[in-house]
């Protein structure tokens, strides 16, 4: 029954599927007196012969449905297309479908870094899976988890923001922290997150309809359903629990472990990593958000048995608490160590260091590419320009997202 409501008044589109019935209508009685005149040529079909009616009937038929059609399609498009859309339906249609058939795309990660490489991706393919690390104890999203038993929503909140077709008012909507009153902290989007949620019982539910809400190219998954929480080991065998603690504590990192063990990964997560091409890793905090998902090792199994080629991005500094001095080779160490096994196929690297900018920044350098000892563990490196001239110690995303297509280009020449 649904599928009769475009019938329904005021949607303005019946008059304008009824002038093309009535012009298809039209052509087809010009079709047949055109018939009528090549087999009988003396007809005087309304006292006028064959062919004349013929020209009459197919004019006035091609004018109907012509401007049927034009008036149907620019109706449509009024209906569909959002205030701030600049684009006509047409080209709208040619980038769905362009983004359609772009790659099938499986991010692991969290935090900004994850969303940097997402907000680059989104132009070239709408099958795009982020998963997301739900690890964050810290922030709002901490406050939330506290509050109300609940995983962290501020980093799917970023990723669900960085791959919405909703627009910059939407986006500026979920992004909005309030800086004073009760909610003081909070992002309208980790309230938005928290509130659904609670509605429908469940924090995966909430998730997918969040996708669904701001038309996301692609979806955005937690890596896991069950409230976990990171735990790291120092050199000195002292152990730090949460996730903003064990950023500020200062001290090197020896392993990394969840607790308590997650139960069995989401089916969704699994059916991603099985058909994926392409399967990222990072870029961002290497303990606190790239590793967290990697720590079951079910995950590391569904990554090693995917056909899909894995690239694992490295970040363009070291990070204050977590990977201060590694080079890129400590890295990939640090991370097939906390992954044993894992298929590590490309490696994304920074080629590029901005002008006027130091080998430091804060007290943290650059992450050196030690190409003799990387180009030894077996992982082939793609070297790009993939730096944030602006802020050095992040990715630009326009630059990643295209580094990451030319990964897809060489491991699927023709493509």
């Amino acid at each position: 029954m649904a599928n009769w409501r475009w019938l329904k008044p005021g949607l303005h589109l019946k008059r304008w599927v009824f002038l093309i019935t009535f012009g298809l209508f039209t052509l087809f009685f010009g079709a047949m007196f055109l018939t009528l005149g090549v087999f009988f040529p003396d007809a005087q079909p309304l006292g006028m012969d064959s062919y004349s009616t013929s020209v009459i009937f197919i004019a006035a038929g091609t004018l109907a449905v012509s401007v049927g059609i034009y008036r149907l399609v620019r109706r449509i498009e009024k209906m569909l297309r959002r205030a701030d859309e600049s684009r006509g339906l047409t080209e709208i249609a040619y980038q769905y479908n362009r983004l359609e058939q772009g790659p099938n795309i499986v991010c692991f990660g969290g935090g900004h870094g994850l969303s940097t490489l997402l907000s680059g991706l989104r132009d070239y393919t709408r099958r795009t899976t982020a998963i997301v690390s739900v690890a964050d104890d810290g922030g709002s999203s901490g406050k939330l988890r506290l509050d109300f038993d609940m995983l962290p929503p501020g980093d799917i909140r970023n990723c669900l923001v960085a791959l919405a077709d909703t627009g910059e008012s939407m986006s500026a909507l979920m992004q909005y922290r309030f800086k004073d009153g009760e909610f003081q902290g909070h992002s309208f989007g980790n309230l938005f997150i928290a509130v659904l949620a609670l509605i429908k019982g469940d924090f995966g539910g909430a998730i997918r309809e969040m996708n669904h809400i701001l038309s996301v190219r692609g979806q955005v998954l937690p890596a896991t359903l069950d409230k976990i929480s990171l735990v790291a080991t120092h050199p000195d065998g002292s152990k730090t629990t949460g996730q903003q603690w064990i950023a500020k504590c200062g001290k090197e990192i020896e392993t990394l472990a969840l607790k308590p063990s997650p139960g069995e990964p989401p089916p969704d997560v699994l059916g991603a990593i099985q058909t994926a091409e392409l399967i990222t890793l990072g870029p961002g905090s290497l303990f606190t958000s790239v590793l967290p998902n990697l720590l079951d090792p079910k995950v590391v199994e569904a990554i090693n048995n995917s056909r899909g080629k894995v690239i694992f991005i490295i970040n363009t500094f070291g990070q204050l608490g977590e990977s201060r001095d590694f080079t890129v080779s400590r890295h990939i160490k640090t991370l097939r160590k906390h992954a044993p096994g894992i298929r590590l196929d490309y490696a994304v690297v920074n080629s590029h260091r901005p002008a006027g900018v130091g080998l430091a920044i804060n007290n943290v350098a650059f992450t050196e590419y030690d190409a003799g000892e990387t180009l030894s563990l077996g992982v082939d490196i793609v070297y790009r320009d993939v730096i944030d001239e602006e802020y050095p110690q992040r990715h630009d995303p326009a630059k990643l997202g295209k580094a990451v297509m030319e990964v897809f280009s060489i491991a699927y020449p023709g493509r």
